[in-house]
Order: C-alpha cells, then structure tokens, then sequence
C-alpha cells in the first residue's frame, strides 16, 4: 500500500521506487507495476523462493486499489535444522545468543563465514592511551551502532576493556549489539526532551566513565553514527601532551570545514576556537571543575556542543583539529539530522585512509609557535584577486603547493555575514561561524593553501597591502551566484 507521505518526507520517501530492483532481486514480478494508491503484498524468503505475491491496482487518481489478501504456506524448520553449526568459542555463544533474538544482521549470523566480531587490531608502540576509556554515545538506532563498533573495535590499538556504550533510554537492541561484541552496556532513564534530552545523556555518559574509571584523566567521546579512521586513536596518541596546554580546550578528530576538496593533508593540525566534536578527547580535569557543576539543567532546550563553545564557558581556549577528519559522519537519522541534510553537509566531508600517518611536529600547535607559523604563511602567501567574485571558478588559480590569501570584511568577532557567503560558494559549512583562529580561517583550495581573514576584527589585518579592499558579500546576487552542492 502506497501513499502520500508528508511533505517533509519527499526525500526519502523517492527511495522506495529505487527499491524496486531490490524486490525483483527477492522474487517480485509485480514490483514494477506499483504505483499511486495501488495495493501489493509479498511473502518471499531472503536468498529463497517467493511463496505469493497479489496486486490491485488503484482504478483512479483519488481511489485506493482494492484490498489484497495473499494467503501463503511457509514450511518451518527443526530448531536444530536452523541453527549454525558453529565452533563451540566463547563469541560463537554470544553470536548465537544474539542470532536467536535480533533480526537483519544477515552477515554476523549466516552459517558460512559469518562477518568477525572479535578483532586483533596492531597495538601502538608506545602508546599514551591504551588506558584511556572510550564513552559511546548511543540512543536506539542499533544499526549505526553496530556499524560504528566495527570500525573502532579494528582500528590500531583498540582496547575492548575501554570501550562502554551508553544507551539514552531502555531498549533491548542496542544492548544485544553491545553485548555481542564482548562490550559494557548501560543503560539509563531519559532525562529532558529533544535537544535537553541529549545533553542529559552526555553529562551523564560522561560522568559515568569517569567514575567507573576512576584514575583515568582523559577519556575519548564519540557518537554511534561515525565511522572511524585506521589511525583514529594513534592521532590522539600523537596530539594527547597537547592537552596539558592551558590555552588548550579539546583534541578532535573533526574538521568542520575538512571536505574532500578542501583538505589536504592528514599530517596537518590546525588551533580552533570552535568546539568540533564528533570524535574526541577531554580532560577529567576540565569536566569535574567546570562542565559537570554548570552542564545546562533538564529544562534548558540547549545543544550541549553549542553550550561548550560559550565564550564563559571556554574561556578562550581552543581545539586542536586535523586537516583531514579522522571520523566521517554516516547518519541520516536523528533528532536534528535527515537525510537531504547529510547529503549536503556531510556526505563530502573528507576521511583518512591512511594508516601510520605521522604527524608534523606537535610542538608547533602551542600558542607562540603557532603564531610564528602563521606569521611565516601570511608573509609568503599570494594575495588573490579581490576583483574576482569568490565564486569564480577561477578566484583560486589551478596552481599547487602554493599559499594564498584573502581579506574579508569582519567588523567584531560573531561578524560572519561575508563569511558565510564565502563558505557557501566554496560549498563548505555555512549555518555558522566555525573553524576559525582568530578571526582567519585555514583551508585547501585546488591542492594550495588558503588563509582568509577577516579584516578589522582579525589580528592578522595587518598583513593586507593597503590598496586591497576586504571583500564583502552582504547578499550574492549574479555577480556572485553559489555553485551547485
């Protein structure tokens, strides 16, 4: 049965014309025919036969098709005759176990080389955060879930002993999939509603690792949508001293302006002053002195990211964030998040592949050496034609291994009217001001590094030659007409 969804659901609601190969692929011959009001029912075995199959169609626009009633006889099987006769080992038990209770995880539970649950990722030589607990932020959406264990239970120097999912509410799934890879599961009430709700379920996933782990002083925070890098915890390894910094807030593994044309170079770090998130690691020290007695109360409709990233709450602190993400946002469902909204903003999002990849010389991300960094980048950088409209195709020349610059207009530090019309035609995030470092933003364009700053507000204002006007883009008109995403 067919019908009109809400128009807030047409997107996702074309892929289920695109799922009619997927149901000839099953046994369906009426497939094709579907359409507008008309009626259809199947009965068919994955990997099997199709026991029935009935149809009606609908005889006009504004009427239903005819009710279907398809009777079909589906032979069973012996408990024995359906079970797998798998090796008698303690995962074997917990595959079985989960296999008897949990439905469509076809590729852990099929009798001939079931999908590996157990992993022997290579250890990191020396590694600062074999010890250090890993908190899963996990709700009711199993799939992500379990999409998101595999990638981190294999990825270099994983420790299972570390690993606890935290569930927001009571539901069985996700805590089978928990438990049938060996790992801690709490769950907890619900607390709040909507966004209050998730900050709930934060402050006290957190509060829970640290107490559970009790002499741990960091520890690392990610979601159940992400997919994460090979070198996902040697990254953190390599940036963890960084963290005894005063001047520094958080490490993440994210980059909010790291798309695949718009970062480089998975050695490269950058100083942020937004909170990124989605993948990363924080001080005991930070959490019990300050974020846990001011964490927003139930009532407060607040997102707790947005709350991190208070001018009174991070107190000019800043984050350490790679050129290249080492987590990649997968989700297409959530309390603020469909699947129009993934496509756009984070299905191009860059991630490593890479593995053993060696960051540049830590050092340089502390404050002083970072200044001189960007002091030498800024004297050599090429200052681009602010005649052209930064929607041109040709605003960046197809050079490569160059440094450019250019000045934007950016009266105070929240000014980020011109900026978002430049992130928007360089097809980056546009909803807010983020990623930046006082005021200037660094970013790849065509294989060349790109600095904008924003002039007054941005210290590094002095470096424009006095007959460069900062571009300002109040409202993009033809001139300045925004490229396709």
């Amino acid at each position: 049965m067919i019908r009109r969804p809400p128009r807030s659901t047409l997107f996702p609601y074309t892929t289920l014309f695109r799922s009619r190969d997927l149901l000839k692929r099953l046994g369906s011959v009426k497939a094709g025919m579907i359409g507008w009001r008309d009626m259809w029912a199947m009965v068919t075995q994955k990997g099997g036969k199709l026991f029935g199959e009935d149809y009606s169609k609908s005889p006009e626009f504004n009427t239903w098709g005819a009710p279907v009633i398809l009777r079909a006889d589906v032979t069973l099987v012996t408990v024995e005759e359906s079970e797998c006769n798998w090796p008698e080992t303690v995962q074997n038990r917990r595959r079985r176990s989960f296999c008897s209770r949990i439905e469509g995880y076809g590729s852990v539970c099929r009798c001939h080389d079931p999908a590996p649950i157990v992993f022997n990722p290579e250890p990191i030589v020396n590694s600062v955060v074999s010890d250090v607990p890993i908190a899963i932020i996990a709700s009711n959406r199993p799939h992500y879930l379990y999409r998101m264990l595999q990638s981190l239970l294999s990825t270099q120097g994983a420790n299972a002993d570390m690993v606890t999912v935290f569930i927001d509410g009571y539901f069985d799934e996700p805590l089978e999939v928990t438990k049938l890879f060996g790992l801690r599961g709490i769950q907890h009430t619900p607390i709040g509603q909507k966004n209050a709700r998730i900050s709930q379920h934060y402050k006290a996933s957190l509060t829970a690792t640290f107490n559970l782990f009790p002499d741990a002083k960091y520890a690392i925070v990610i979601e159940e949508d992400l997919d994460v890098s090979v070198d996902f915890l040697s990254f953190f390894n390599q940036t963890l001293s960084l963290l005894e910094e005063d001047d520094i807030y958080c490490i993440s593994s994210w980059n909010d302006q790291g798309y695949e044309h718009t970062s480089e170079d998975p050695s490269l770090l950058y100083r942020v002053e937004t909170m990124p998130g989605l993948g990363w690691i924080l001080k005991r020290s930070l959490y019990k002195r300050e974020l846990e007695p001011r964490w927003p109360t139930p009532e407060k409709m607040w997102d707790w990211d947005m709350w991190m990233r208070l001018p009174d709450v991070r107190q000019n602190r800043e984050c350490i964030v790679p050129d290249v993400s080492r987590t990649y946002h997968f989700g297409s469902s959530g309390l603020n998040m469909n699947s129009y909204f993934q496509d756009v903003y984070f299905k191009k999002h860059s991630f490593n592949t890479r593995p053993y990849v060696k960051l540049y010389d830590v050092e340089i991300m502390k404050k002083d050496n970072y200044e001189n960094l960007l002091q030498s980048l800024l004297e050599k950088a090429v200052v681009l034609d602010h005649s052209k409209s930064p929607c041109d195709d040709d605003f960046v020349p197809s050079t490569k291994g160059e440094t450019y610059v250019m000045f934007i207009k950016m009266e105070t530090p929240k000014d980020f009217t011109t900026w978002l019309h430049v992130a928007k035609c360089f097809q980056i995030w546009d909803l807010d001001g983020r990623g930046f470092h006082q005021g200037m933003w660094r970013l790849f364009q065509k294989k060349n590094q790109l600095l904008i700053v924003g002039v007054p507000h941005s210290p590094y204002s002095k470096f424009r030659p006095d007959d460069i006007v900062p571009i300002y883009l109040e409202a993009l008109n033809e001139k300045h007409k925004v490229p396709e995403r």
